[in-house]
């Protein structure tokens, strides 16, 4: 569930993240993050790439939830 401030009338945006190895990859170089959450559920890692589209996710989410 998406959770607004103030009842839905603040700017902060709450969701809820998941953090855990990616693959077989080395833990202390790469993770995965993701968000299991129905209204905002992406998938992605710590990778440069990864954090692009981080930004994207979370930046369309702010947009849609807050704006």
């Amino acid at each position: 569930m998406v959770e607004i401030s103030k009842k839905g009338k603040g700017k902060t945006l709450y969701i809820k993240l998941s953090v855990y190895p990616c693959g077989e990859a080395d833990p202390s170089k790469n993770l995965t993050i993701s968000c299991p959450d129905p209204d905002t559920r992406f998938k992605t890692t710590l990778s440069d790439y990864g954090l692009r589209k981080f930004r994207d996710y979370i930046l369309a989410f702010y947009s849609q939830h807050v704006l």
